[in-house]
């Protein structure tokens, strides 16, 4: 189950007795919580009927104890325990460990159905262990993942649209396809975006690359646009200031290589007479990319970006085999594009 199916559950209300919550996305995480909390818990009787526990603070037969506790004025209480989790992987040889967890198995094959236990783990549940194989059976599974594509779009769309504003669509796509931020990165953006443009009536796509701060697909875009106008000096200037922030060269040819192999997939789905839609479709390539790539693609012969994705590989070969500067031989490689 996602973040999504969780949330339309607790709105048909639909509650189940164990939870079992892993992913990257924290900030989902905290939101389901919330959403538990506000499903479960009456105004201002949640101190009495929450608690909030770090698993490595608290035994198995523990949470199984307080687990059993009845709620307060209150038909369900709402038990966490947070990560870390040691109790799921405790050795057959701790005798007491184990027994510990015979307690928690115990409850967890017969649940109060007036307390809500939610575990969140660092990670997806294990594939060995009695605890593991435990909740894998009896605990709803929830998962949050990072979003992607059209789901962090809406994402996007209807938090800015929550803040009262609006956003227009080359906005929101840029947003997305530059996205190298976990949502927890992405809302402070966003709040820094609404806050620096709160008199423009629709947040358009020059706000978010004036604002927003650049990620190295961001920076990336920028890089191939100066090199795309032939505008050499404001390439240098983009690719020293990726430098500055300690980007690798390693990192930048493999992000220079995947987006000139972008531009050859892109310019000869073209020549073929595909329109943007059906490239989407055999590429599976986010919208925002392709667009840039088709603009980007008109200004090179497909003899150019040949040649200079056969250069990056070769600066990265050299880099390899030898004590060469990779600063210098990207300068080198963005001046052939520029001036040559």
């Amino acid at each position: 189950m996602d973040y999504h199916a969780l949330l339309q559950q607790l709105h048909k209300g639909e509650v189940h007795a164990i939870y079992f919550f892993s992913g990257e996305e924290l900030l989902l995480q905290q939101r389901a919580l919330k959403a538990l909390e506000q499903q479960l818990l009456p105004v201002g009787l949640e101190d009495f009927n929450k608690d909030v526990l770090s698993g490595a603070d608290i035994t198995p037969k523990q949470i199984a104890e307080m687990a059993m506790n009845l709620p307060f004025m209150a038909e369900k209480r709402l038990l966490i325990i947070q990560p870390p989790l040691p109790f799921l992987s405790i050795p057959k040889s701790d005798k007491a460990g184990q027994a510990s967890v015979q307690y928690l198995l115990d409850y967890l094959e017969q649940p109060n159905p007036q307390c809500c236990l939610v575990f969140c783990g660092d990670s997806a549940l294990g594939k060995t262990g009695a605890l593991n194989k435990k909740l894998q059976e009896k605990a709803v599974q929830v998962d949050f993942a990072p979003l992607k594509g059209k789901v962090l779009e809406q994402w996007i769309v209807a938090y800015v649209t929550a803040a009262g504003r609006s956003i227009d669509r080359q906005a929101v796509e840029y947003l997305s396809a530059i996205n190298s931020f976990d949502l927890q990165i992405l809302e402070q953006e966003l709040q820094k975006l609404l806050l620096y443009q709160m008199d423009a009536p629709v947040i358009t796509l020059q706000h978010a690359q004036d604002i927003v701060t650049k990620t190295v697909e961001a920076n990336i875009f920028a890089l191939s646009d100066s090199i795309g106008n032939k505008n050499g000096s404001e390439a240098l200037q983009v690719l020293k200031h990726m430098f500055y922030l300690g980007e690798s060269p390693f990192k930048l040819i493999g992000f220079l290589v995947r987006h000139f192999r972008n531009l050859i997939l892109v310019k000869d789905y073209r020549q073929m007479g595909y329109g943007e839609g059906q490239i989407k479709e055999k590429t599976k390539l986010h919208p925002f990319i392709i667009k840039k790539s088709m603009r980007q693609a008109e200004r090179f012969s497909m003899q150019q970006l040949i040649a200079a994705l056969e250069r990056l590989l070769l600066i990265e070969v050299e880099l390899k085999s030898t004590s060469a500067n990779g600063e210098e031989l990207l300068e080198q490689f963005v001046i052939e594009l520029c001036y040559l």
